[in-house]
This record gives C-alpha cells, sequence and structure tokens, in this order.
C-alpha cells in the first residue's frame, strides 16, 4: 500500500501523461516515488507473478485437452459439455476486454449513450432461448453446413467466404482494444503493437492444440476472470468521486447522462442496431459452437440465455466505470477533450490498481487477457472449421484425419494473422467495431429467410447478400 503523497504524486503524473504525452519518459519517471517507478519500468514483483501464473496454467490447460484429439469432428465440434461450462462458453466467447474498451471510449465521447455499442443485443437476448436449441437439433459442424443443406454448396462456399472475413475483422476488433488497454497499463513497457502480438501468440499456441475442447474448458477458468476485470475497477473509480452523486455534481452536461443522446446514438441509431443485432446473429459463425457443443438441446440453449445474460450485465459495469472515471478526471482539471477515449480504462487500471493492493494490476491484466483470449480461441476455431469443411475438403476430399486437421490448424492461425494487420490498420476501436457492424449481419436475411420461406432458392440467398 502507498502512502497518500505517493498517490498524489502518481496521480499528477497520470494527469499530466493523459493531457498532453509531452513530457518525455525519464521526465515523467522522475516525478514519481520508487515503487511507482518500478510499476512503469514493468510490473510489481506481486502483478509480475499474478500473470505469470495465469499465462501458464492456461495454455497448459489448453494444450492438455488437445491430447487425443484424432478426428476432426472432435478438434472443431465435440458435444459433450454440460450448463456449467456452456453457459460460460457463452459468456467468454461473447465478452472481451475489447468491448469494455469500445464502451468507456465511445462514453468518453458521447456519455452514458456510449453503452449502446455493446448493449445493441440486448433486445435480442430473448430470442436466444429460441434459436440455441435450433443451431444444436441441425447436427451440423459449421454454420456453412447448414447453407448446404437448406440451399447448395455455393451458399455455403460464400457463407464460409464472408464468415472467414468476419472472424478475422472480429479479431482485428478485439486484438485493436487489447493493445490500446495493455499500452495504457503498462506505459511505456509495451506499446499497442506489441501488445497485440503478444495477446495474439498466446491464444493462437494453446487454441490450435486444444481445439474447441480446449476452449471451452479454458473459457471457464477465463470467464470467471472476465467477470473479475469487469467489476474490479467500479468500487474504486466510483468511491474515488463520491458515487452517482459526485459524477452528477461533476458531470453538467445532461445529454453525457442520458442513454438516448443527440447526434450519433439517437434512438433511431439504438432501434436499428438492435434489428441488425437480430438478423445477424444466426450468421455469426462462432454461434453453431456455443449452441452445438452441449450434450443436448437444452445444455445449449441455458448457456446461450444466461451466458450473455452475464455480458449484458458487465457491460453496465463498463459503462458506469467510464462515466465515473471520465468524472474523476474533470474533477482533477482534465479538460474532456483531453482524455485520451481508447486509453480510458486502461489509464484508470494504472491509476488506481498499483496502489490499491500488491497483484492487483497482475490480477487485472490477467483477467484482461482471460477476457480477449476467450474470445479469439473461439473466432480462430470457427474460421478454420469454415475454411476446411466449406472450402478445402469439397476440393481435397478422401484424406486422412491428420491431414485435415493440420489445415485447420494452418488456416486458424492465417486468419488471426489477417487480424492482426487489420488491427494495425484500423485508426481505433469504434472505427473497427463499425466496420465489423457492416460485415457480420451479411448472411443473416439468407439464414431468415431460408428458414421461414420454402421458395427461396439459392440465386436468392447469392441476390440478398451481395446486395
Amino acid at each position: 500500500m502507498t502512502s497518500g503523497v505517493e498517490m498524489e504524486i502518481a496521480v499528477s503524473a497520470t494527469l499530466c501523461y493523459v493531457r498532453c504525452g509531452n513530457c518525455n519518459q525519464a521526465q515523467r519517471m522522475r516525478m514519481m516515488p520508487p515503487p511507482w517507478r518500478m510499476a512503469m519500468l514493468g510490473l510489481h514483483v506481486a502483478d509480475a507473478a499474478v500473470l505469470l501464473a495465469y499465462l501458464v496454467g492456461i495454455t497448459a490447460l489448453g494444450a492438455a485437452m488437445g491430447r487425443g484429439t484424432k478426428k476432426v469432428a472432435d478438434f472443431f465440434m465435440p458435444r459433450r459439455f454440460g450448463k456449467a461450462m456452456m453457459i460460460m462458453n457463452a459468456f467468454g466467447t461473447g465478452t472481451a476486454s475489447d468491448q469494455a474498451v469500445t464502451v468507456a471510449s465511445a462514453t468518453c465521447r458521447s456519455g452514458l449513450s456510449g453503452i449502446w455499442y455493446q448493449w445493441l443485443w440486448l433486445f435480442v437476448t430473448p430470442f436466444y432461448w429460441i434459436i440455441a436449441p435450433l443451431f444444436r437439433r441441425f447436427r451440423a459442424t459449421t454454420t456453412a453446413d447448414v447453407y448446404a443443406l437448406r440451399f447448395d454448396r455455393s451458399v455455403a462456399a460464400l457463407f464460409a467466404v464472408v464468415g472467414i472475413a468476419s472472424l478475422s475483422v472480429k479479431t482485428g476488433v478485439l486484438l485493436k482494444g487489447t493493445g490500446a488497454l495493455l499500452e495504457a497499463c503498462t506505459a511505456p513497457a509495451i506499446d499497442s503493437n506489441t501488445a497485440i502480438l503478444l495477446t495474439a501468440f498466446l491464444f493462437v499456441a494453446y487454441g490450435t492444440a486444444g481445439g474447441l475442447a480446449g476452449a471451452i474448458v479454458t473459457d471457464f477458468v477465463q470467464g470467471l476472470l472476465t467477470l473479475v476485470f469487469s467489476f474490479m475497477l467500479l468500487p474504486l473509480v466510483l468511491g474515488a468521486v463520491g458515487g452517482i452523486g459526485g459524477v452528477k455534481e461533476t458531470i453538467d452536461d445532461p445529454h453525457m447522462l442520458s442513454l438516448v443522446a443527440p447526434g450519433k446514438i439517437s434512438l433511431f441509431f439504438i432501434v436499428m442496431m438492435a434489428i441488425q443485432a437480430l438478423v445477424g446473429i444466426v450468421a455469426q459463425p462462432f454461434i453453431m459452437g456455443i449452441c452445438g457443443a452441449g450434450k443436448t438441446e437444452f445444455e445449449g440453449r441455458v448457456g446461450m440465455f444466461f451466458g450473455n445474460i452475464l455480458n449484458r450485465l458487465c457491460t453496465i459495469a463498463w459503462s458506469v466505470t467510464a462515466i465515473a472515471g471520465v468524472a474523476w478526471f474533470l474533477q482533477r482539471g482534465t479538460a474532456l477533450g483531453d482524455i485520451q477515449p481508447d486509453n480510458l480504462y486502461g489509464d484508470l487500471a494504472q491509476t488506481f490498481l498499483p496502489g490499491f493492493l500488491p497483484g492487483a494490476l497482475g490480477l487485472f491484466l490477467a483477467a484482461m487477457l482471460a477476457s480477449v483470449m476467450s474470445s479469439c480461441d473461439a473466432y480462430m476455431l470457427s474460421a478454420a472449421a469454415l475454411f476446411t469443411q466449406n472450402l478445402y475438403r469439397p476440393l481435397r476430399g478422401g484424406r486422412d484425419e491428420r491431414h485435415y486437421l493440420l489445415v485447420g490448424r494452418t488456416a486458424g492461425v492465417v486468419v488471426v494473422v489477417g487480424g492482426i494487420l487489420f488491427a494495425y490498420w484500423v485508426e481505433n476501436v469504434i472505427k473497427a467495431l463499425e466496420v465489423w457492424f457492416m460485415i457480420a449481419p451479411m448472411m443473416g436475411i439468407a439464414f431468415w429467410m431460408g428458414l421461414l420461406w420454402r421458395r427461396l432458392t439459392p440465386a436468392g440467398a447469392w441476390a440478398s447478400t451481395l446486395t
């Protein structure tokens, strides 16, 4: 625990860094007392120990699940998990630290209405109770298999191409947010580009070894850590600003405290994004794994529904933490325009956690990595399954299972590389998410129309997607 004087010095240095960033590294380091200087150079010993224990443990667990995996079906779609595992799989796959960064960034720019960048699926959640058993009943390995059964192989191939692109971009979105958050928490030791590569290496290492079974088992642990990540900062930041009352007194713009704001996040925006979410959710390739890996339809239904309920609760925590963080900076004389939106969540973690408890920042970083790795491994495996089962196998059939496993693992790595390149190219997390929003629902119309209207043909499915 640091003294009050040390905390004030650290806060002053953080404010200086957030306001302008013009001070060089040596100047900022001299402003801090030795314990904080150690944290800036790397991590406190306790933080490093916690983080290292997580990284070694989760990689070993994921790799261990890969032992004995000899068939493609076992690698891409093991149907043997119960309710608890399925809940945490749905929660872990659908919840990542980039979402906290996105919500915090949008909240910094637009106020509480920024919550809709992740809450847009709120009104879709009841439909998950119906959708989940439907996907389990298809008995398919990939969603493209469903398009092949309903239409023909060409539509399945179209879905595979669109799905792989969507998952690569979505992986890039997660890596972009994680890079910004990790840089804010550890600067100047780790920059965002290095953080992106480090995170990608970690989930690729155990994801390619353990397959979907490894992803689901590790998601159980990582899901618990994601809950820690989501709520860890909330009481500290909220207490520092004087609670909700302090936030209201500090932020005098009523639009910043409204769930519907004039401009971009209007009522029209919310309604249209909710419709887009319902149309597009069935076209997300990873949904098949979330719903289909359970023992029965009921396990998939419970996992999908309650796992996403947990996500909605975490979104509230991110939004309230972010608006309290904005108030905290304003109380200390920082202008709203001088706060770096993408770094807001990480700046708060770096400011509050080291002085709260030794190892707290390490736990936060471990939980942050857990949240993104639990999503990225599922996306990687879904994309690999689409390429292997729906693009490669139809052209190169008759090979043994080991060959297809190698192809699947290689395809997963290539998709992640595409995500890394996208993360380097896109300017910020909000823009990255908006690009994904444009790709995500492209095949959703064909799915719903094909399900509800018998006369829809393969040509119609192509036309709706290309349009």
